[in-house]
Order: C-alpha cells, then sequence, then structure tokens
C-alpha cells in the first residue's frame, strides 16, 4: 500500500475541506461544485483495487497490466448492473452478487493466483506466439476463478458477519459494539463493512436509529486518527510527521480512515494496537449507554456528532461526545506509550548523520548504480533491430542486444537464479542478484527442434555464478537444418532501470562486458 500513500493522502484531504464546507453550509450538496470535489474525493478509494492490483503485481514480480485488467473487471459498471439483477452465471457457473469498489482482500488474493498462471502459462506457450497466448491464457483462466470463487469471499464472509451481528446484537448488544468497533478497521481492510449497511438502513428504517454501522465506525475511524496523531507528535521525521499528520486529521474531521491504518497504523504496527485499544474502549461506553446514530450521512467522524442529536434532550449527544473522548484519548495515549520511532528517526538520527559524515567517500553508495551484464558467448555483437524477428527487434520481450555465436558454449552472464528454462532447452531466463531479468534465447526458431542438439547444465530454481556453464548446443546442427543462431541476450524488465546499452565492439568474449544497466 506505500506506494498509494500519496494519491490515498490526497483524496482523503479532500473529503476533509468537502466534509467542512457542508459542515458550515458553504456549498450546495445538489450543486455541480460539491458533485465534483465528492467525486475526486471518491476517486483514489473507488479505483483503489486497479492501483492496488499494480502494486502487488510489482511485488510479486508478475505482470502488473495484466492484474490491473482483471481489476478493471471488477470494477467494471456493465459487470456491476448485472450483479445488481442477481442470478448471474458464466458458463453455467454461479457469480456471486458483489461489490469490489474499494475492496482489498479479493485483490490481494487474486494477484498471487495470476502470477502462478502467468507461470504456467509462460512454460506452456512456443516462444512463436507466446506473446499473445500467453496474456490471453492468463485473463482467459483468472476470469472465472476470480468472479466465481476470489472476488465473492469477501462478500460471502460478509453475509455471514451481517447475520453474526444481528443475532449477537440481539443477545449481548454491549459486547457486540465493543468487539465490532475493535475489529472495524480489519473488516474495512476487507470491504466487508458494506456487508453491515443493510442492517443499519433496515435498523433507520424500523426503529428511527442505528447503533451498529454508525456506533462502531465512529469510535473505529476516531481512534485510527488518534493513534495516528500520536505518531504525528512522537516521531522527529518530518515525513513520518506530516503524514501521520494529514492521515489523523482525514480521520477525526472526514472518516476516511485508509490513510491513517494503511499509511501509519499497520505499518508500524503499534499504533494500530493503540487504535484497536481506543475503539474498544469507546465502543465498550457506547455498548452499555446505547449510542446510537438517528441519520445515516458521510464516513463516521467528529464532523459527524449531528447525526446523534434525537431521543429524549441530549443525553444521546452527550454520550456521543464522551465516547469521542474516549476513543481519541486511549488511542492516543496507548500509542504514544507504544510506538518507538526507528533510531534514524529519533535522537540517534544525529548520530547516525554524524556517522555518515565520517564515511569515506568510496564507502558512500552512488544514487545512480551501474550494473555489467557479461556476454555468456563468444562471437559477434550486433544490434538488436538487427534481428528478423520482429519479438526481438521490436524489443517485445525487452532490450538488450545479440551475439552471433562462434561456438556452442553458454555461460551465466551474472550471478543469480535460474528463473525460467524452456522444455526445449533453447532459453534460459536468470533473475540477477542486481535485479535485472535476463532471458537468453540460443537461435531463432530453435523450439521447433523440441531439445534436438541441446544439453543443459542448469535446472530451474539452481543458483549460478557469473561463468557457470549453462548449456551446450550443436552449432554445427543448428546450421546444417537452416536455423538462424543468432542469440538475443535480453534484459526483460527494462522499466526498472534508466537505461541499458549494449557494448560498441564487434567480437567479444564470454565473460566480457555486453550490457551496461544504468
Amino acid at each position: 500500500m506505500t506506494p498509494l500513500l500519496p494519491a490515498m493522502l490526497g483524496c482523503g484531504m479532500i473529503k476533509v475541506i468537502l466534509t467542512l464546507l457542508t459542515a458550515f453550509n458553504l456549498v450546495d450538496t445538489t450543486g455541480s461544485t460539491y458533485i465534483i470535489l465528492n467525486t475526486v474525493g471518491d476517486a483514489f478509494f473507488y479505483f483503489m483495487p486497479i492501483m492496488l492490483a499494480y502494486t502487488t503485481a510489482k511485488r510479486l514480480n508478475s505482470n502488473p497490466f495484466l492484474a490491473m485488467v482483471m481489476a478493471a473487471v471488477l470494477l467494471h459498471p456493465d459487470l456491476g448492473a448485472l450483479l445488481l439483477q442477481g442470478n448471474t452465471s458464466y458458463f453455467g457457473l454461479p457469480v456471486t452478487s458483489a461489490s469490489y469498489s474499494s475492496s482489498v482482500l479479493p485483490v490481494l488474493l487474486m494477484v498471487p493466483f495470476m502470477r502462478w498462471i502467468e507461470r504456467f502459462a509462460d512454460k506452456i506457450c512456443p516462444d512463436m506466439v507466446k506473446v499473445f497466448l500467453k496474456p490471453l491464457i492468463v485473463i482467459f483462466v483468472s476470469v472465472p476463478v476470480v468472479l466465481v470463487v476470489i472476488g465473492p469471499i469477501g462478500a460471502i464472509v460478509g453475509n455471514y458477519l451481517a447475520d453474526g451481528v444481528n443475532f449477537l446484537y440481539n443477545k449481548i448488544d454491549w459486547l457486540i459494539i465493543a468487539v465490532l468497533s475493535a475489529i472495524m478497521p480489519f473488516i474495512v481492510m476487507t470491504g466487508m463493512h458494506y456487508a453491515l449497511i443493510p442492517i443499519c438502513t433496515i435498523s433507520l428504517a424500523s426503529f428511527g436509529y442505528d447503533a451498529v454501522l454508525i456506533t462502531t465506525m465512529f469510535c473505529s475511524n476516531l481512534a485510527q486518527g488518534g493513534a495516528s496523531m500520536a505518531v504525528a507528535v512522537k516521531t522527529k521525521d518530518n515525513i513520518v510527521k506530516s503524514t501521520a499528520s494529514a492521515a489523523g486529521i482525514s480521520a477525526i474531521v472526514a472518516g476516511v480512515t485508509e490513510p491513517a491504518m494503511y499509511g501509519i497504523t499497520l505499518k508500524y504496527k503499534t499504533p494500530m494496537i493503540a487504535a484497536v485499544c481506543g475503539a474498544g474502549a469507546s465502543g465498550l461506553y457506547s455498548g452499555i449507554t446505547h449510542l446510537v446514530g438517528y441519520t445515516m450521512g458521510g464516513s463516521p467522524s467528529a464532523l459527524t456528532l449531528i447525526q446523534m442529536i434525537g431521543g429524549e434532550g441530549l443525553a444521546n449527544l452527550l454520550n456521543g461526545v464522551i465516547a469521542l473522548a474516549i476513543s481519541l484519548g486511549v488511542s492516543f495515549l496507548v500509542s504514544l506509550a507504544l510506538y518507538k520511532p526507528d533510531p534514524a528517526e529519533a535522537g540517534e538520527k544525529e548520530a547516525a548523520s554524524a556517522e555518515e559524515t565520517k564515511t569515506p567517500p568510496q564507502e558512500i553508495k552512488p544514487l545512480v548504480e551501474r550494473i555489467e551484464i557479461k556476454s555468456p558467448l563468444n562471437g559477434a555483437v550486433i544490434s538488436l533491430k538487427e534481428v528478423s524477428d520482429p519479438v526481438f527487434s521490436g524489443g517485445v520481450l525487452g532490450e538488450g542486444a545479440a551475439v552471433i555465436p562462434s561456438d556452442g558454449k553458454v555461460y551465466a552472464p551474472a550471478d543469480g537464479m535460474i528463473s525460467a528454462v524452456m522444455d526445449s532447452k533453447h532459453a534460459v531466463g536468470i533473475t540477477a542478484d542486481n535485479q535485472a531479468e535476463i532471458l537468453i534465447h540460443v537461435g531463432l526458431d530453435t523450439v521447433n527442434l523440441k531439445g534436438e542438439g541441446f544439453n543443459l547444465h542448469c535446472k530451474m530454481g539452481d543458483r549460478v555464478k557469473a561463468g557457470d556453464l549453462l548449456l551446450e548446443f550443436d552449432l554445427s546442427l543448428l546450421k546444417e537444418k537452416g536455423y538462424d543462431v543468432i542469440t538475443p541476450v535480453l534484459i526483460s524488465n527494462p522499466a526498472d532501470f534508466i537505461s541499458i546499452k549494449a557494448a560498441e565492439t564487434k567480437e567479444i568474449a564470454a565473460g566480457e562486458v555486453l550490457l551496461t544497466i544504468v
């Protein structure tokens, strides 16, 4: 979630501004200004599954754009309208009606599954058609699994949660409010809090008030804000202080807790413990005093105390103010006690800086690092653009150079792990220790030889050192059978680097620098 924080905080603060504008009647809630600002504030949270799919896929070294496509499928308005109709099926398989906007759990389950499918498709697809067949397999196989199994998990669990909450509230209302308030952050993470909305709307329609969703989220949201503000007070790191302050204000004023949860409390762990304690204590008081909300408006926050005006006198509102104070006070104090900044954030930061000034210049790691990839073969170097196969010359599989081999031996170009071995033995993939993903593809269309003339000396998962013999091939046999023996050496994750330059020499020996990566 960390890469998403700037967008999350920006939209969260827009919601704060909008809450203030509406609270003081400075904008018309039916006017275009309100609608535009509300759209801006909701944009990140609605489309969060797509952005989360990207960051999760990057973390797992799988294709982020395939993951984003599947997340976009879940958010597509046509699919949403179809699911609302009920009785939806996909090739006879039942598709559970669910809403996936703002959800986290479906994506976190979906992307690892897609990564497994992607690896499987990479193994079975012939190189000639892999460029389009592999993504086709990934998407086509993922659709039914995501829609039928993975996606509805949150909705199904949420339905059981709603039934369970309803049952428990009728039996032990004070306890269920305390427990729900304490675990509400984790319910929000999965998107299952939407399952409580029907209970809230039915309660408002039947009794004129709600004591479950409005109350528990009120206690939980304020606790997230209190815990975050304690981090802002205690840390000496300006970036953490700024992030925690903005996240805390967003939670307290607007009830938008995602910045606080993903940016502070979950990240540093002890603030989440504090938030759970604060929400639980506030929820216990709310349950005992039967605190309720009389209207359903924006996300519960300090400014939505007006929703608690009702009943006889101002007793319910007073209980709301006390619950607010308990939630903020307990979470703030517990977080202040438990949170321990990293040494670089606390008093040792100056000492660390002093140590850095003593470090000899040659020991300081440069901001720009140059990585050298050795040639895996002996032969003549040519540009990828000169390769007759458009898959290589067009950069579809990555950037690099090509070698016309003078013998039939292929050596490891860098230290790393064997990450891919073709069944036809003509290509090997290496994930180098310097994060470069290297593909060595001996000849063009040599997959059709089905391993004839090739002898592998490595297998999937092997650790290799630069210069280790990876495979041997019969150069004469390949030429006799009419195959072009030109061998592309590719960096298949070029987007992770600033530039990739090939050696300008015409002849190269195995072990000499072929590619320089910045």
